[in-house]
C-alpha cells in the first residue's frame, strides 16, 4: 500500500488491486473487439461468430488435434461417392447435426441441399477474405470502383471467372448471365483459333503457294485477308459455304442441348482427348477457368492484330518479328 498523507491523516490506496481490475476489463474488451473485427462484413458480430463453428468443425474432421484448412484435396475426400457434390450425409459424417445446418446455410448458395465445387471454392475464399461478395476480391473492388452494382447477380456468383466487370448492367438475371457466358465462350473459342491462324497464315501461305504452284491468297503486303486488309475476294466461296454449314451444325447442337440444373454454359460435350471428362472437380474447375481466360486474351489479341495491320500497313509477323520469326 502507498501512504498519502494530508497533515496527520493517512489513507492507504491499493493500486495493485485497481490495476488488476482494469487489466481484466481491458482484456475482456479486447476479446470482444477482436471477435467483432473478424466477423463477416455486413453481419452483426454475433452472426459472424455463429457461422464460424461450422467451418471450424469441418476442419477438425475426425480428430481433435488436426485442423487442416479448406483445400481442393479436402473436397475430394469429403465427396466420398464421387458425385462432384458434398451432400448432407457426407457432411454428417464429420460434423454435428447443428453444425451441418449452419454450414449449409453459409455454403449452399443455390439452396439445393448440396455443395458443389464452385460453392466450396466460394467458401474457401470466404475463409480467406471474409464473407462479403462471397470472398471474391475482384467483385468487391469492382463494386467499390463503380463497375458493378451492389445488387447485381454477379455480386455473389460462383460462375467461373467472375471478375465483377459489368458497368452496363447487362447481367440482369441468372438466365441472362448464362446466355452472355455462352456467347463469351463461343467468341473466345473462335478467337483462339483466329489468334493462332492469323500469323500462321502469313508465315506459311507464301511457302505453300510456291510448293503447290497456286496463287498467293494473302492480301497486299503479305497480310491475312480481312475486312480491313481486303483480299477476301480471293477466297473460294465454297470455303465460306463450308464454314457456314459447320458453324450452323455446331450451333444447332448447342440449341438442342438440355439446359437443366446441371447445365454448364458452353458445354457441348466435345472432349475427344479426354482432357476434361472423368477428372476431379478441382481439375475441371481449373480447366474451365483456363479456357475462359485464354479466350478473353485471344479476343484482345485478334483485335490487336487487325488494328495493328490496318494502322501500320504491314503484317503482324513483320511488325513483331521477335514473336513470330524468332524460331521459324
Amino acid at each position: 500500500s502507498l501512504q498519502i498523507r494530508r497533515g496527520r491523516a493517512a489513507r492507504p490506496l491499493t493500486l495493485p488491486t485497481v490495476s488488476a481490475t482494469m487489466l481484466r476489463q481491458l482484456a475482456i474488451f479486447a476479446c470482444l473487439a477482436s471477435a467483432s473485427a473478424f466477423a463477416p462484413l455486413g453481419l452483426a458480430p454475433a452472426q459472424g461468430l455463429a457461422r464460424r463453428p461450422a467451418a471450424c468443425g469441418l476442419r477438425m474432421q475426425a480428430t481433435e488435434t488436426a485442423a487442416p484448412a479448406l483445400t481442393p484435396e479436402l473436397f475430394t475426400k469429403l465427396d466420398r461417392d464421387g458425385s462432384g457434390k458434398i451432400d448432407v450425409k457426407e457432411l454428417s459424417e464429420v460434423l454435428p447435426r447443428n453444425d451441418v445446418k449452419a454450414f449449409l446455410a453459409r455454403a449452399d448458395l443455390n439452396g439445393d441441399g448440396e455443395i458443389d465445387y464452385a460453392e466450396y471454392e466460394r467458401l474457401m475464399n470466404m475463409d480467406k477474405f471474409n464473407d462479403a461478395q462471397g470472398g471474391n476480391l475482384y467483385v468487391r473492388n469492382a463494386i467499390n470502383l463503380g463497375l458493378l452494382k451492389p445488387d447485381s447477380v454477379l455480386a455473389d456468383c460462383v460462375m467461373v471467372g467472375n471478375k465483377g466487370f459489368d458497368p452496363l448492367n447487362c447481367a440482369t438475371s441468372q438466365e441472362a448471365l448464362n446466355g452472355y457466358r455462352e456467347a463469351e465462350l463461343k467468341h473466345g473459342r473462335l478467337a483462339m483459333l483466329a489468334a493462332a491462324g492469323w500469323p500462321v497464315s502469313e508465315l506459311v501461305q507464301p511457302y505453300l503457294s510456291k510448293i503447290l504452284g497456286q496463287p498467293d491468297l494473302l492480301a497486299a503486303g503479305e497480310k491475312a485477308p480481312s475486312i480491313l486488309n481486303g483480299g477476301l475476294d480471293r477466297i473460294n466461296p465454297v470455303f465460306f459455304m463450308g464454314i457456314i454449314i459447320f458453324t450452323a451444325t455446331v450451333e444447332s447442337v448447342a440449341l438442342k442441348a438440355a439446359k437443366g440444373p446441371e447445365w454448364i454454359p458452353g458445354d457441348l460435350g466435345f472432349d475427344p482427348l479426354g482432357l476434361y471428362t472423368g477428372k476431379s472437380e478441382p481439375v475441371k474447375r481449373d480447366l474451365e477457368l483456363k479456357e475462359l481466360n485464354n479466350g478473353r486474351l485471344a479476343m484482345l489479341a485478334i483485335t490487336a492484330y487487325a488494328l495493328e495491320e490496318f494502322l501500320t500497313k504491314a503484317s503482324v509477323i513483320n511488325d513483331t518479328p521477335f514473336l513470330f520469326k524468332s524460331v521459324l
